[in-house]
């Protein structure tokens, strides 16, 4: 299986990543059973549940993309996930894809990280205001697991 921490990434030139020592409860990383796919074929893009408590919610859903080399989207999927952020989804890969190097990414769908009075409940943590640092930030490209499409 490969995962997002350690698979080969696709397109994130220029990227910078602001951190703070308590972060908000992330999905963690999700996972293919396959690096190398036929077109036609398919993959299974599961992860497993958090270790945190996300609350996603009974409705939730991931978002499955596939990208080419250009970071175009060639393909949207959403699929179930738990409340935990756990899910597993069989992507039907197009059989008109030409043979060459994809992207695939996961990510909760539409997620509402507000609470009842419409505070953003995750990005703020007790003495959060005054270490100085702002929220977390990432200026780059989504993140992609590379996946080679065989001829």
């Amino acid at each position: 299986m490969a995962t997002l921490g350690a698979g080969a990434l696709l397109g994130l030139p220029g990227c910078s990543l602001m951190l703070h020592s308590s972060g908000p409860c992330m999905p963690p990383g999700y996972m293919l059973d396959s690096l190398v796919v036929a077109p036609g074929g398919t993959l299974r893009v599961s992860a497993p549940a958090a270790t945190c408590n996300p609350r996603y919610g009974e409705a939730a859903r991931v978002r499955i993309d596939l990208v080419d080399a250009r970071q175009e989207v060639l393909l949207i999927e959403l699929a179930p996930m738990s409340d935990d952020g756990s899910f597993s989804h069989v992507l039907d890969i197009p059989a008109t894809l030409k043979p060459g190097t994809y992207g695939i990414s996961a990510a909760p769908d539409s997620v509402d990280w507000r609470d009842d009075t419409g505070h953003n409940n995750r990005v703020e943590n007790p003495g959060f205001r005054d270490s100085g640092l702002s929220a977390v930030r990432a200026a780059c490209a989504t993140p992609h697991v590379a996946v080679r499409v065989t001829g």
